[in-house]
């Protein structure tokens, strides 16, 4: 048996090295050791890792993966005719003590099958057949060796060797694989003459002999699957008549049929290789349930290292290589999470640098790195991102902001009309604390002013309403309007380019044509144009005072007697305290103390009237 041994598979490839290993190296019990504990290494560090800690290529242990396996020994034609507890093949082997194995007897020329379930997936280096005799086995030779990757479920031929491999596999003999398409299909050659061994002729596979992709082994999955098997299978064809099978020591002289041939016995069965754990681990040991597993390093996991760990899947995995340990990598989730899923189309987006999601945030934070804060929480940014309190919740008061959440990175709430404030806890600027839940903060009632028309964009106009901390009314403003009216609108509607409103005229506080606008029942005429954009804003059911414009602009038509608002009329929605003020500008007007229009545009008055 082989004890532990580290070079790579690619250093087995030339027949005489596989001959010196052959010969040199004694069937030690290594699997048994391994049976209980890990393989040890006598290196000073862990061979995964270099001594700084950066993570590098490794190998597990090189074993007689065969070593005390039962063999099944079957025949093709007898179907009763087996042995599924062969020992002497795969026990202890002592060149100076050898147990052997031969056929029953029988008149068939069927085939005989030894199977070795290796219980995982091994990358095999070689398989080893030696015979109970010095001598070479009797002619025809033909035997083939076989592998199954799952288990026993299939089986494809590795290798045949026959003394004419035209007549006995329709092959030609060739030893070495022509081409990279060939270099996995089974060959077929002459194994004489034989290795010459203490004990016996050996007879000695090497997986990788004559692959032209050998050298490159670690960057060749064709390679990589080529040599791993979970069983293997040899079969013997045409086996010489008159023997039966069995397990006996050996004689003085080798056994002989009745037409004087030597019979093909074999003693010793080796299968070396290591188990396949992908670059990732250095031992292999058998877990908890008797079965054989890798002890996977570089964040991996499974039986054979093959796919990341949990929360270390950020990339793919991939097998390591001498030049790229390619480590699985952690997902990024600042410290909230510990559960995450590798999503390949956030990967192929980041450029195939980065492909984990974190699931599962804690710490009330969110996001595919949980960098982000939940609904309802915002960025406390005098703590690091995974602190665990990065994310605070939202101080939005419960009547001044509309709902609980906020901005994640501000703070700020929501708030409702009227309502300023991070936190949304006051009333804006021209507002004014309300009674309502609904509405926390009204608008101050506004000052209404009316002044002069000029041309210049900043000045103020004749019909402007003007939002003020008081709400007056300036007399002149009065004065210098042609029609000031108290309306109630009852109703409207469209007449060609025009709307009709029909008003009942409360109460005339300034006219110059009396005879034109009285009390009662008047229609009000606006062009379609002006209503549009609310110049005046007049709405059926409600109250207004109604401020006309100065001589000179459109106050009369369609016809001379139909009063018309236009945009240059302002409707302010009627208050009752404004009444005894308006009829105070009333008497000033009989009284003739309002000032003519020419004084009015030298000097802005400076009396009002306020609430």
């Amino acid at each position: 048996m082989f004890r532990p041994f580290s070079p790579s598979p690619s250093t087995l490839l030339v027949p005489i090295l596989l001959r010196l290993f052959i010969l040199i190296l004694p069937s030690a019990p290594a699997w048994s050791s391994f049976s209980h504990t890990p393989l040890s290494w006598t290196s000073p560090h862990d061979p995964c890792y270099h001594p700084d800690g950066r993570p590098r290529h490794c190998l597990s242990e090189f074993i007689n993966a065969a070593y005390g396996v039962p063999v099944d020994a079957s025949h093709s034609l007898r179907v009763h005719d087996t042995d599924g507890n062969v020992t002497t093949l795969t026990d202890l082997h002592n060149p100076n003590n050898l147990t052997c194995w031969m056929a029953h007897a029988g008149h068939d020329t069927g085939d005989w099958v030894l199977t070795l379930p290796l219980g995982r997936r091994f990358e095999i280096t070689y398989i080893s057949l030696q015979f109970c005799n010095q001598e070479e086995p009797p002619d025809p030779i033909s035997l083939s060796i076989l592998k199954s990757m799952d288990y026993g479920r299939s089986w494809r031929p590795m290798q045949h060797y026959s003394s004419d491999c035209v007549v006995h596999f329709q092959q030609p003999a060739q030893t070495i694989a022509q081409t990279r398409h060939q270099e996995t299909d089974a060959l077929c050659s002459d194994p004489r003459p034989f290795q010459k061994q203490k004990g016996g002729a050996v007879l000695a596979f090497s997986a990788l002999d004559g692959r032209p992709s050998s050298p490159d082994f670690d960057y060749s999955p064709t390679l990589q699957d080529w040599v791993t098997a979970t069983d293997i299978r040899i079969v013997f064809h045409q086996i010489s008549k008159n023997l039966k099978a069995g397990s006996f020591e050996r004689p003085k002289e080798a056994p002989r049929n009745d037409d004087g041939y030597n019979v093909t016995t074999i003693s010793d069965l080796q299968v070396g290789g290591r188990c396949k754990c992908n670059g990732h681990a250095s031992r292999c040991r058998r877990d908890d349930t008797g079965r054989a597993v890798c002890v996977c390093e570089h964040h991996t996991a499974g039986p054979d290292c093959d796919v990341c760990a949990d929360f270390y899947v950020d990339r793919p995995w991939h097998r390591a290589t001498p030049t790229h340990p390619n480590p699985c990598v952690a997902c990024e989730c600042n410290g909230h999470s510990n559960k995450c899923r590798f999503s390949m189309e956030v990967f192929l987006q980041s450029g195939r640098k980065s492909g984990g999601v974190c699931q599962k945030c804690r710490h009330n934070t969110a996001g595919r790195h949980c960098q982000y804060c939940q609904n309802g929480y915002t960025r406390d940014h005098s703590k690091a991102l995974s602190h665990r309190k990065a994310c605070q919740p939202c101080q939005c008061h419960p009547v001044g902001a509309v709902g609980r959440w906020c901005n994640q990175t501000s703070g700020q709430c929501l708030c409702r009309d009227g309502v300023t404030g991070l936190r949304c806890n006051r009333c804006a600027p021209g507002y004014k604390q309300g009674k309502s839940p609904l509405r926390p903060c009204i608008r101050n009632p506004p000052t209404t002013t009316l002044v002069k028309h000029t041309s210049e964009p900043n000045d103020e106009r004749p019909g402007v309403l003007n939002s003020k901390n008081k709400e007056t009314i300036e007399l002149t403003a009065v004065c210098v309007c042609l029609v000031v009216l108290k309306v109630q609108v009852k109703g409207m509607e469209r007449s060609g380019p025009w709307w009709q409103f029909s008003i009942s005229v409360q109460v005339v506080f300034r006219t110059r044509s009396p005879s034109r606008v009285r009390r009662g029942p008047q229609s009000l005429w606006v062009p379609n144009r002006d209503l549009a954009c609310g110049c005046p804003a007049l709405h059926v059911g409600r109250t207004f005072l109604l401020i006309g414009a100065e001589d000179g602009e459109r106050g009369w038509g369609p016809e001379e007697s139909r009063l018309v608002a236009d945009r240059s009329t302002l409707a302010l929605q009627w208050r009752e305290h404004w009444s005894p003020k308006l009829r105070a500008f009333r008497g000033q007007d009989k009284r003739g103390r309002c000032p003519s229009k020419s004084d009015f545009e030298l000097k802005r008055p400076k009396r009002r009237w306020k609430k």
